[in-house]
């Protein structure tokens, strides 16, 4: 399916969603926090996209704007399209619903951005850190992370 053609079919089964530029590479999707959830079952099970794998997936962090921004790259190994998804989680108290029994691979994913950058995904069977010891404090991919033993502003 063409990046129009795609972008347009989600459009039409949740108006409310925002479309990504299209000078960017790939075609882009926003949901809202109320209908993430809906939007990516309906995209992993739905015939026309089959979207069955999670390239990757991560976090940007936008202290100005109080939100982090979760980023998941899928697949259709069937169509052979590619959509970038995007959701925003408030930043002071960041959570977004897990897909981790949708795409088997973003259990690792949706670890890895709770562990570096604090988001918490609702019902995750296994939400704990991967990467950083249990006593870590802060998450070293937010902009305002400060550790002592790195000199100098990070940003």
């Amino acid at each position: 399916m063409e990046r129009e053609a795609l972008q347009q079919a989600i459009k039409a089964k949740f108006p409310e969603t925002e479309v990504g530029d299209s000078a960017t590479q790939l075609p882009e999707i926003k949901f809202s926090h109320a209908k993430f959830r809906e939007a990516m079952q309906w995209l992993h099970d739905d015939e026309a996209f089959s979207l069955d794998f999670p390239m990757s997936m991560t976090a940007v962090d936008w202290p100005e704007e109080k939100k982090i921004t979760c980023v998941y790259h899928l697949y259709s190994m069937k169509h052979g399209h590619k959509l970038v998804v995007k959701v925003d989680a408030d930043r002071e108290k960041p959570s977004v619903p897990t897909v981790s029994d949708l795409w088997k691979g973003c259990d690792w994913f949706e670890r890895e951005v709770f562990d570096l950058f604090g988001v918490v995904f609702e019902d995750h069977p296994d939400m704990r850190r991967i990467m950083l010891t249990d006593d870590w404090v802060g998450y070293p991919l937010r902009k305002d992370y400060k550790d002592s033993r790195i000199a100098g502003k990070p940003y």
